[in-house]
This record gives C-alpha cells, sequence and structure tokens, in this order.
C-alpha cells in the first residue's frame, strides 16, 4: 500500500453529535490514500468513547488540558508526516470528491493552500464561504456568502486564504512559514496564516468541487462574550502586524473610519462591551510584542513587494463593507413602508 498523501485533522471538542455523519462521509472518500486524526480538546461529552468503539482506524490525539482550537489543530499537525494536511471542523460532513478535488487543485508548485467550497449543511445549501478574502479595511470576507451554490462555478480561482472550516495546506509551504498562531485561540487565525503564506509567495486557490457541508458555528468555536471579544482583537492584531508601513499609511483613515463603524453596529447588537474590550486588549504589552515579532518574520519571509501585495487583497471596500448594509438598510425602510 503506498504512503498517505494527506492527512485529514479534526479538532472536537464536545461534538459528538456531529461525529456519526462526519466519519461516514470521510469513509466514503473516492481517494482513500488519507489517514485520519481526531485530536479532542478535552471533552466533557462521550466522544472519545465513541471514536475508540467506532473509528478504531482513525488516530486520536487527546489533549492533556483545553488548548483551545489553534493549538488544537496544530498538536495535529505537527504528529503528522504527510505532504499534505486538511483542516477539518467537526461540525461538517463532506461530499465523496472532497479530498479528491481538493488535493488535484495543487496543480502547481507555488500553491501552499486550498479552500474547498463550505455550503450551510441545512437545505438550500447556501454559501457559507468560497474561500476568504481581506480587505485594505482590516476584514476578513467569506467570499460568496449567502450566495445560492450555483455561483461558485463562476468565482476566482485565486483566493486570499483558506477557511478553516475546510482548508488544505502543503506541508512545505507550512515548514516555512509556521502553523496558527495559538495565541489567537480562535477567529481570524486562519486569515492570519494566509497573510504569512502570501508575504512568502505561496498562492491559495479554491476548489469548488472540494464540497464540505458546514452547521455554523454549531460545535467548536466559542460563544457569546469570547466570540466578539476574540474576533475583535485578532482582526486588529492581523491588520497591524501584517500591513506594511506604506500600506497602514496610505489605509489607516479607512481602517479607522470601519472600526469606528464597526463599534456602533455593536452597540446596536448590544455587543459592545465584548468588542471593545478586545480591541483595547489588542493594546496591551503582549500583544504589541506579538505585532513588532510578526512584522520582523514578513520581512524575512517576504517574496513579494507592497504592489503584489495590494494585488493580493480587496481595495474596494465599501463594496464589500458598506454596501451591503446599505441595501439591507434600504430593503428595511422598503419593508417599513
Amino acid at each position: 500500500m503506498s504512503d498517505p498523501a494527506a492527512t485529514v485533522i479534526v479538532p472536537n471538542y464536545n461534538g459528538r453529535r456531529f461525529l456519526p455523519e462526519l466519519i461516514a462521509s470521510l469513509a466514503r472518500q473516492r481517494r482513500s490514500d488519507f489517514q485520519l486524526f481526531v485530536v479532542d480538546d478535552r471533552s466533557t461529552d462521550d466522544s472519545v468513547a465513541w471514536l475508540r468503539e467506532h473509528c478504531p482506524a482513525a488516530r486520536l490525539l487527546v489533549n492533556e488540558r483545553n488548548l483551545g482550537f489553534a493549538a488544537t489543530i496544530n498538536a495535529g499537525i505537527r504528529a503528522s508526516r504527510t505532504p499534505f494536511v486538511a483542516l477539518l471542523n467537526n461540525d461538517t460532513h463532506v461530499d465523496p470528491d472532497w479530498l479528491s478535488e481538493a488535493l488535484a487543485a495543487f496543480d502547481a508548485d507555488d500553491i501552499g493552500a486550498v479552500a474547498s467550497l463550505s455550503l450551510l449543511a441545512d437545505p438550500p445549501h447556501l454559501i457559507d464561504t468560497a474561500g476568504d478574502a481581506y480587505t485594505v479595511a482590516g476584514g476578513g470576507v467569506k467570499r460568496l456568502h449567502g450566495c445560492p451554490r450555483e455561483a461558485a462555478a463562476t468565482a476566482p480561482r485565486e483566493a486570499f486564504s483558506a477557511s478553516g472550516v475546510s482548508a488544505f495546506y502543503r506541508r512545505a509551504a507550512l515548514e516555512e512559514v509556521g502553523l496558527l498562531d495559538e495565541h489567537f485561540e480562535s477567529y481570524y487565525e486562519d486569515i492570519e496564516l494566509g497573510w504569512r503564506l502570501q508575504w512568502r509567495g505561496w498562492r491559495c486557490v479554491f476548489a469548488p468541487k472540494s464540497i464540505v457541508y458546514h452547521h455554523l458555528s454549531s460545535s467548536y468555536a466559542p460563544t457569546g462574550w469570547r466570540q466578539h471579544f476574540n474576533s475583535a482583537r485578532n482582526a486588529e492584531v492581523v491588520w497591524w502586524s501584517h500591513m506594511s508601513p506604506r500600506m497602514r499609511w496610505r489605509y489607516l483613515h479607512v481602517h479607522l473610519f470601519c472600526v469606528a463603524l464597526q463599534g456602533l453596529a455593536e452597540m446596536r447588537r448590544g455587543r459592545f462591551r465584548p468588542w471593545l474590550s478586545g480591541k483595547v486588549d489588542a493594546l496591551r504589552p503582549h500583544w504589541r510584542r506579538r505585532i513588532r515579532e510578526k512584522r520582523r518574520q514578513n520581512e524575512r519571509l517576504a517574496r513579494r513587494g507592497d504592489a503584489a501585495m495590494l494585488d493580493r487583497v480587496e481595495r474596494d471596500w465599501m463594496k464589500v463593507h458598506i454596501g451591503p448594509r446599505l441595501r439591507k438598510a434600504m430593503g428595511w425602510m422598503r419593508r417599513a413602508r
């Protein structure tokens, strides 16, 4: 039997209710040259017992303590040795060609990451994400989010980064730029890794026939205060870490304007306190040191200049961030008449 081409790494925390469907879908893969690692982050349900009984072929790793999403993923990557690794949320299931289509997309030596087509698990299976984009304002954006699944057929092949819901990486690329930042815990850790890959010159492409069905934010991700705190903090750290000095100077006013708008939106939603706490936390000495370290790392990694990096990000921030809100407000006003 030939050596496996890929390792599928599933992080699990109290995801027992999703595991039967996920494991069954992996067993139906048309391409079978992969190994499955499930990394359990000290679940308090019966996930571990169920996996040992029903999925003996999987390698089960159990963290000694709860480490969070990024560190749990990294534990699986470090334990694997295959040329490619696939990160797959535990609250998903996949089409039979999910693996083969993604691996086939690594058709050039400079492709470091492949993004699957993530569909919402419930019919009519609208698009969750067709790979991620990043705007100069400082926001990660799910491409085609909420669109009919047919829209994926015409999506640009080049993406900025692969969503951690279902992301494939070339091991050689990870060995150059490093793994997920465990300080992030969750939210923006996949986009932050995408920045490092982009600075190094690795491409990320979208594989529309590598399909995963996602029960959105149903299992591993923190909810409530921690969700909004992490997202606000990590978004700030990513922008200040990875935008070059020239890019920061050019788009600082855009970033601050969008942060102010976001603050107003979070206030209206009743989530202002965790959002503001996350933004303030990004200013603390620990994170300022992390930002400086990431900037120095980019200087060492960089094979692309500012102009090339600007081609990789979305500069029409008005269309991405303001347009949808305006359309939503106009729709609300029409319905209110």
